[in-house]
């Protein structure tokens, strides 16, 4: 059935990621891995099976029950499974299939988010363990997501699995004592999930709007729960949505990107920007301020300026000063400095970019060269502009980066 390929494909990853978090959970870290083979396996026969009768009435449940009974069965060939698999076969579990209600698989989500969290793990495994285990992603797509090489993030996720098993961590949220540690890792790895799909690193798309909607789906799992609502979280929030409403207006129908002073302001969600704008409220409840709060400011008032023109670029420069004293990042100094040129034109932006060049991060950052270029190009100095351009699209990893590039070369007459 023709329409059958598309739905799982996009089905795909979104319930491997609702899967294999319940079902650990039922199974335990023990069989990790026979969960994501079945998981996988299970998907795939969905995709032959549908393609030929057509997707059942309840998609998920009919994916969920075929998963858990392979698991089943493969644990009844092995000796050592036995005793498991005879004990979630017996009568008495088979409310196995409570674990399977929405309610239920939320909380496996959230405890798996913490999971992917542990201090046990390195930070960087946290990440890509968390692609793996909540996103469903393969190693090929990790690697791609965190520019690294496939064989790097397998053994990331590896090593993740393996110290899970080893310290045999419990599948449930921390306890007090480690709640805003913890935490803490949490809302790191959604913002980087978050940024990779809003800003895609490689590949021939600018977007990865699943990664986005990901990251927003877990993150309003937490601002569901009393124990992780806190102001960071609500701001976390509040910056994903800013964020996630201009989406559609940051490409082209060509798939090229579309910079802020070129998109279309009515494509523009109200509906997310208000959204945005009651969890930036609820996040200023607490004392404490977060590079989240800050972060948000600044979208909100990109969000709420009826033009580029009219954006008050004060105010903005004013939270970058802030957010970099808390945060510091070769990342916000590069912002903070195209935010002073519009304040107060390109020499003074040239300046702020010249006074930064000393870090290493911002030299091997291709939008410092970007944004060098820009800033030339305003200021009239084209030899300079177009120097500053071929230097981004050499370091630029993504196809989009590039043919933006390109297209700023063109303007210079290079």
């Amino acid at each position: 059935m023709n329409d059958a390929a598309p739905l799982v494909e996009n089905f795909f990853r979104h319930e491997a990621g609702r899967l294999v978090p319940v079902l650990t959970r039922i199974f335990g870290w023990r069989h990790f891995e026979l969960v994501e083979d079945m998981v996988q396996a299970t998907l795939l026969d969905a995709l032959q099976a549908w393609r030929h009768q057509g997707p059942p009435a309840n998609p998920a449940g009919w994916v969920h029950r075929v998963a858990r009974n392979k698991i089943l069965d493969a644990l009844r060939r092995q000796r050592t499974g036995q005793r498991v698999a005879a004990a979630l076969s017996s009568p008495a579990a088979l409310r196995i299939e409570a674990q399977f209600g929405e309610s239920e698989i939320e909380d496996s989500q959230l405890r798996m988010m913490f999971a992917c969290c542990h201090p046990c793990l390195l930070p960087e495994d946290q990440v890509a363990f968390a692609l793996k285990a909540l996103c469903g992603f393969g190693a090929t797509e990790i690697a791609r997501a965190l520019l690294l090489k496939e064989d790097t993030a397998r053994k990331r996720i590896q090593r993740a699995r393996r110290r899970l098993q080893e310290e045999n961590v419990a599948l449930r949220p921390p306890a007090d004592e480690e709640l805003v540690e913890r935490l803490d890792a949490v809302h790191q790895v959604l913002y980087l999930l978050f940024n990779e799909g809003y800003s895609a690193s490689v590949g021939a798309s600018a977007i990865r709007g699943e990664l986005c909607e990901d990251a927003v789906w877990l993150c309003h799992l937490l601002c569901s729960q009393p124990r992780f609502q806190t102001p960071a979280t609500h701001a976390l929030m509040a910056l994903m949505l800013f964020h996630s409403a201009r989406l559609e207006s940051r490409e082209d129908v060509q798939g090229n990107a579309v910079l802020l002073e070129d998109q279309d302001r009515g494509r523009w969600d109200q509906r997310l920007i208000h959204r945005a704008c009651e969890h930036l409220a609820i996040s200023a409840a607490g004392a404490a301020i977060s590079r989240f709060h800050l972060e948000a400011a600044i979208a909100r008032e990109h969000c709420l300026a009826p033009r580029y023109a009219a954006t008050n670029w004060r105010v903005i420069v004013q939270l970058y000063d802030a957010l970099i004293a808390l945060h510091p990042s070769a990342v916000f100094v590069l912002n903070r400095a195209i935010a002073v040129a519009e304040l107060r034109g390109p020499e003074a932006g040239l300046s702020e970019l010249r006074s930064a060049a000393g870090d290493p991060a911002l030299l091997r950052y291709h939008l410092y060269d970007a944004a060098l270029g820009e800033l030339h190009f305003r200021a009239g100095h084209l030899e300079e502009a177009r120097r500053c351009f071929g230097a981004a699209k050499a370091k630029a990893s993504s196809q989009s980066d590039r043919d933006l590039l390109d297209r700023k070369l063109a303007r210079t007459g290079g």
